[in-house]
């Protein structure tokens, strides 16, 4: 069944209130909603609904909601892409397969060896890209809202990874330190108690930096580094810029999730 996607402020105590002219084209037009139907909706917390349609008119879709509870779909962990700018038009199925892969947000990063430069029209792609992770969603059945973030310079990004729990840096002149032994040391060290279970993972926040095309410069990786930032080996391949990304979100789910 297909899961609405929704912003926190459309849902109320008691109802749902459907607003945006996509959403609303989407239900009644590509799923021919009637009164009466119930949908799941999704606002991009851990909360799931259930909301019954009471009325439809031009201005929105109301619903009841009928069931609350949480997520039973949703992951362990955020993961946020911080990828490379490629050449168009890699960077749309960078995101629609990043999405279908769990990650939470995609911040397009201009770094010293992408090809494609900044022209000044960066959030109309940013615009172009949201709708094709909004369109992956769906389709996945997700409950995450997963969101494009404007494009960054590379310095500014680094700036911001202080903020995560964990950052995989895979770097084509690693040979040594692996991604399996990265992520199974950092679940080993930061596997918590919990009254509820032993072996429960606390919510962290992990971010992935992957290179555009042209890998990343000496300067960049020097820099990671002196953030305390180790890189790792995805493996005796050299990985595409599009492929990499999504290596590391499918060793990620393997790891914390399976």
């Amino acid at each position: 069944m297909n899961i609405l996607h929704l912003n926190q402020n459309d849902v109320g105590d008691k109802s749902i209130f459907v607003s945006s002219p996509e959403n609303i084209h989407h239900l009644v037009k590509v799923l021919r909603a009637k009164v009466g139907d119930i949908y799941p909706v999704s606002d991009g917390s851990c909360w799931e609904y259930l909301g019954r349609i009471e009325k439809i008119s031009s201005d929105g879709v109301t619903l009841s909601i009928v069931d609350k509870q949480r997520h039973g779909r949703e992951l362990s962990y955020e993961a946020a892409l911080f990828q490379g700018v490629p050449k168009n038009p890699k960077l749309e199925l960078i995101v629609r397969k990043a999405v279908e892969l769990g990650v939470s947000e995609i911040i397009p990063v201009f770094m010293d060896r992408c090809v494609a430069k900044e022209t000044g029209k960066e959030e109309k792609k940013v615009q172009r890209l949201q709708k094709v992770a909004d369109e992956a969603v769906k389709q996945c059945l997700s409950p995450r809202n997963p969101k494009v973030r404007s494009f960054v310079q590379f310095k500014d990004m680094a700036r911001g990874l202080e903020d995560f729990d964990l950052v995989i840096f895979p770097y084509e002149n690693e040979e040594g330190r692996t991604i399996r032994g990265l992520l199974s040391k950092w679940k080993d060290e930061n596997l918590k108690n919990s009254q509820d279970s032993p072996d429960v993972l606390p919510v962290p926040k992990i971010a992935v930096v992957i290179g555009p095309e042209g890998g990343f410069s000496t300067n960049e990786a020097v820099r990671l580094e002196s953030l305390g930032i180790l890189p790792v080996s995805l493996g005796k391949s050299i990985l595409r810029t599009e492929t990499a990304g999504q290596a590391v979100l499918s060793m990620l789910l393997y790891e914390m999730e399976l």
